[in-house]
């Protein structure tokens, strides 16, 4: 009697294949920015890895960004602890160098179901500083009120960046955790 491995070993490869193509598509395009939680996610044409760029934002339900937009992500405050609904944060620092921006909470399951604010709606200080709560609970000022969906992720996409001045690129903004229920 002759046993054949042959049938064993083709599930075991695809299975390899499948798992290894899920991680790529969560970690496809995604660069740490120095000494910060965000996360940019680009897709550069000439990335190797490009298909599963493509597939990171695809699988999310959002449409990859152009090559004239900065797209960043993160889902911890700057305490490294994950972010959650039962908390409320504030995102605070200097407003976005870009011409068209947008600061979004949604919520890490269902990345459609999302609360924007964008820079038409925003209320700056003086300084043109933007301060931004997130909660579920009524707040002063700028204020993404977010359903009770668990943990959630926050994105900072800028549209046309302005370049850097002589002192680099503009810091983005800090999220701090504010309180927890």
């Amino acid at each position: 009697m002759r046993i054949s491995f042959g049938p064993a070993v083709l599930v075991a490869g695809a299975v390899a294949g499948y798992v290894a193509g899920v991680q790529s598509l969560g970690r496809a395009g995604q660069y740490t920015v120095d000494k910060t939680s965000w996360k940019r996610e680009i897709t550069d044409p000439k990335d190797p890895w490009l298909v599963y760029a493509l597939g990171h934002f695809r699988s999310q339900g959002l449409l990859p960004p152009g090559r004239e937009t900065a797209y960043y992500v993160r889902d911890t405050d700057d305490d490294g602890q994950g972010l959650r609904t039962s908390c409320s944060y504030l995102l605070s620092g200097q407003e976005p160098a870009a011409r068209w921006w947008s600061v979004n909470a949604m919520s890490e399951a269902a990345p459609g179901d999302r609360i924007s604010l964008a820079a038409g709606d925003a209320i700056l200080t003086g300084q043109k500083e933007l301060k931004v709560a997130i909660s579920k609970r009524m707040q002063p000022g700028n204020l993404l009120l977010v359903p009770d969906f668990g943990t959630m992720r926050v994105t900072l996409v800028m549209n046309a960046p302005y370049p850097p001045d002589k002192n680099g690129p503009a810091p983005l903004p800090g999220l701090k955790k504010a309180s927890c229920e």
